[in-house]
């Protein structure tokens, strides 16, 4: 395969396209070159997929060689578009990532930045990198991790005998120690005493694995392996991650929310107008069967009181099954109980539940009709609703299933995101308006009330949402924490060839 093949292959461009982009770095020193690609396994990369040992061996022997440049050349564009744009194209990982290929600058707009940069290649590369403070943060852990690796300070841990808990002594104590604080957790002794800082990061450690705290380490137990994944393992978490990030625009705005899907939490960042304002709290999202969808919207209006419209998926799978188990005469009890209404797809006219026959419904039918849920306090949206532009029913809502955000496991949902402080979010949207904080609760459905309509307040100033599936996280307070992968986003990118 000729190397103008390759390049317009790696760059999804033309021919004539590929000669141009070529002209843009060719004059960039082979040397120059070379010290980027072997330097950008810090971005997540795989250094050898652009510097191979091959390429090093002719380097060596024969800087000048004329293949050897253009193989550079080649190379060195196809690292700056898998790290400015990722390495795959996210629209073929699957149904849970609703977001496409970014593009690659013409060969006129990378000219254009390389001038900008000084013809300095590490530079260039540097410009067009990802610049979310989520991706800088994980740079900064692959970087730390990689130390780790390469000089032997992350070693496989000796096994646990017996439960370890508060209070008691153990020399295995001292290496877990390390390994804690490594993670950023604070630990002023290193001692073999199993004391309240162990019990402390055990706890949150636990929490982050999705199960009840006990404050032990077990012999074999998921909290030891947790603390025992290899620093190789650990590494390529970090760069899938940093993959998924690439997906996005370069920049985030000044106030944005982010949800990290995989540890179920909210963050919102506001630093308009050179102030600083930040929320965070607890999320409920999609179980791995119905998974909340990696994406990037924004709010553009929030509901009081919404109806809810069961879902298609959420009617077949689950209300329809429900209801296959009633007798006849008590269908309408379950509708009527459940403030639930059927209506025609149009929604001008209410149906009688107990005239449709449940019991033989073709799976195509609930085309033709909907359940709806009328507004009241244990409506499956709770009273505030936070409505995005995506057409796939995704969006932000409060629950009637509150005691669920004391869980550590809430991957629970069927794909949209139930917040743990809806009140709190919609005071702040709406934040310089009539809708204070008193009108909002004002207006909310009181205990045991049941509405007839809704109230839909537009947003003067909508915010964008980033939704995505990260299984690790350096969080503000210094600890590196990270989650299972429940949705197998992982294993999908490498067969896709992410590393």
């Amino acid at each position: 395969m000729g190397f103008l093949t390759v390049l317009s292959l790696a760059l999804s461009a033309n021919a004539q396209n590929s000669k141009d982009y070529l002209v843009v770095v060719d004059r960039i020193p082979v040397s120059e070159l070379r010290w980027v690609m072997t330097q950008s396994g810090d971005h997540g990369v795989n250094a050898k997929s652009y510097w191979s040992d091959s390429m090093e061996q002719t380097f060596l022997v024969d800087p000048l060689n004329p293949a050897l440049r253009n193989q550079a050349s080649i190379n060195y564009l196809r690292l700056l578009q898998n790290v400015s744009t990722g390495i795959v194209d996210p629209a073929l990982v699957g149904v849970d990532v609703k977001l496409t290929k970014k593009k690659f600058p013409t060969p006129v707009e990378l000219q254009t930045a390389l001038a900008a940069a000084g013809q300095n290649p590490n530079v260039l590369l540097e410009s067009m990198s990802s610049q979310m403070p989520q991706y800088l943060a994980l740079r900064d852990s692959l970087r730390k991790m990689n130390n780790a690796c390469v000089n032997n300070l992350w070693p496989a841990l000796p096994k646990v005998k017996k439960t370890l808990k508060l209070g008691g002594k153990d020399p295995i104590v001292i290496p877990l120690k390390i390994r804690i604080a490594q993670l950023g957790y604070p630990m002023a002794s290193f001692d073999n005493v199993y004391d309240e800082q162990m019990v402390a990061a055990v706890n949150d450690i636990q929490w982050n694995l999705r199960f009840k705290p006990d404050s032990k380490i077990s012999p074999g137990g998921k909290t030891w392996k947790y603390l025992n994944v290899s620093c190789q393992d650990r590494m390529r978490q970090i760069r899938l991650d940093m993959e998924k990030l690439r997906w996005f625009p370069q920049y985030v705005e000044e106030r944005y929310i982010f949800v990290n899907l995989a540890m179920s939490y909210f963050s919102l960042v506001d630093k308009s107008g050179g102030g600083f304002y930040s929320m965070s709290f607890r999320t409920i999202n999609g179980r791995p069967e119905r998974k909340s969808p990696t994406m990037k919207d924004k709010i553009v209006y929030i509901v009081i009181n919404p109806f809810w419209v069961v879902p298609p998926t959420i009617f077949r799978e689950d209300k329809v099954e429900e209801i296959k188990n009633l007798w006849p005469w008590e269908i309408r009890q379950y509708f009527d109980s459940r403030h639930y209404q059927v209506w025609n797809k149009s929604f001008t006219q209410r149906i009688d539940p107990a005239t449709i026959d449940w019991y033989n419904m073709d799976p195509t039918q609930d085309a033709n009709i909907y359940i709806r849920q009328s507004p009241h306090r244990m409506n499956a949206l709770g009273s505030l609703k936070f409505m995005m532009t995506n057409s796939y029913a995704i969006y932000l809502h409060d629950t009637n299933q509150r005691e669920l955000f004391a869980e550590p496991h809430r991957l629970l949902s069927s794909g949209c995101v139930r917040v743990e402080k809806p009140v709190d979010l919609a005071e702040y949207l709406m934040k310089g308006t009539e809708w204070d904080r008193a009108a909002i609760e004002r207006y909310m459905a009181k205990p045991g009330e049941v509405l007839d309509k809704d109230t839909k307040v537009q947003l003067k100033q909508q915010i964008p949402v980033y939704m995505v599936f990260l299984t690790s996280q350096l969080s503000s307070d210094g600890i590196l924490r990270f989650a299972e992968d429940s949705y197998r986003q992982g294993t999908r990118l490498l067969r896709l060839g992410a590393w």
